[in-house]
């Protein structure tokens, strides 16, 4: 029964140490990494045959706060990464939460390593995922969060990252029936957000979608496929996805610089700038980027670092971010996004980082 389980946890809870050879610890452990999952699996697969269930009372040390988990593992390959909802009890052992949440890390591919996501992305992503659900219509009566589970980064990091999570005291477990309804109710909203997810092309706190699939890019050139990452999303956009977003922000570019009383010549097919503009007695090159994503970083070619640092001042930058794409029919719609202009635009070093290299490789003295 899974009452009894989370009771019996709760009060291991109580008596907690950070050894995980202690056999309260090793209790523990059994419970909410085999015990449990095995209790909600016929549950979990109420919701979706595809489903899985798993926990973790620690890896090294004893966490502060365990966990057992229901997801997609093609969505949420790690609890780190994606949307899934989680028993997690507080450190004191005086409740534990049914929390619908995300993983509080990200993949960087700079460090091909995993970072931990801000405090303002993840609470950007929350306000994401409650709208989802309230615009589907299976808004709970009010959007419930976790008060305080622990004192570590990884605890502060789910109460941040909770979109809504059902209390459950630890002398107050409900019965059994109920705890499965808040199981099946809570894995439909997870349902409404992984349907979502497949249609956003760009979440808070990710890197820029056009930033990874050139990093990735150049990993395939390099022969490094090996330093992708294992699960989740690889590249984010296809041919016909850019293609809509590079032709609505060049239209939006033009119609700025003709409002501003400029004659514009489309110049990105045959050139390394996208517009040419007149204006007696100036003459503009002008590149445009545009994306789904903040804004925070573009992607630029050495060709186009090498014209507009030639070409300035008489150069500008416009990039349009926050772009909605629409991929929900047979082509792409891109609409919307912030216009940003920068004039004389300077390319100074130390807003560049190096994504690759070209190494000509010296003669051998004997081939092998």
């Amino acid at each position: 029964m899974l009452g009894a389980l989370l009771e019996e946890v709760m009060k291991l809870q109580s008596g907690r140490t950070s050894v995980l050879a202690d056999p309260g610890m090793r209790r523990r452990s059994q419970v909410v990494e085999h015990e449990m999952p095995a209790a909600i699996q016929p549950w979990v697969t109420e919701v979706s045959a595809g489903w899985s269930a798993e926990g973790s009372g620690g890896k090294g040390s004893a966490s502060e706060v365990p966990w057992t988990r229901l997801f997609d593992a093609e969505l949420s390959p790690r609890a780190t990464f994606g949307w899934y909802v989680v028993y997690l009890f507080d450190g004191e052992g005086s409740a534990v939460y049914l929390s619908l949440m995300q993983g509080t890390t990200m993949w960087n591919t700079a460090t091909k390593d995993f970072v931990f996501r801000e405090d303002a992305d993840l609470l950007r992503r929350v306000t994401w995922a409650q709208q989802v659900i309230e615009a589907a219509g299976l808004k709970p009566a009010a959007f419930d969060g976790i008060p305080y589970l622990g004192d570590n980064r990884l605890a502060r990091g789910y109460v941040t990252g909770t979109v809504h999570a059902i209390r459950y005291a630890a002398d107050a477990i409900p019965s059994e029936d109920q705890l499965q309804a808040d199981v099946v109710m809570m894995g439909e909203l997870l349902k409404v957000l992984y349907a979502a997810e497949a249609a956003t092309v760009f979440f808070p706190g990710d890197e820029a979608p056009e930033v990874v699939d050139a990093d990735l890019a150049v990993d395939e050139a390099a022969g490094n496929v090996r330093h992708r990452k294992k699960g989740g999303q690889g590249y984010r956009l296809n041919t016909a996805e850019k293609l809509a977003i590079e032709k609505h922000a060049v239209k939006r570019a033009t119609k700025y610089f003709r409002d501003a009383g400029y004659s514009v010549k489309d110049t990105g097919a045959t050139n390394p700038y996208d517009l040419l503009l007149a204006k007696e007695p100036e003459t503009l090159y002008v590149e445009v980027k545009g994306t789904t994503s903040l804004g925070e970083e573009v992607i630029l070619t050495r060709g186009e670092v090498e014209h507009h640092r030639t070409h300035y001042p008489n150069n500008a930058l416009v990039v349009v971010h926050s772009i909605v794409l629409d991929r929900s029919g047979p082509t792409p719609v891109a609409s919307g996004g912030e216009l940003v202009v920068i004039r004389e635009w300077d390319i100074t070093d130390d807003a560049l980082t190096p994504v690759s290299f070209r190494y000509r490789v010296p003669k051998q003295p004997e081939q092998l």
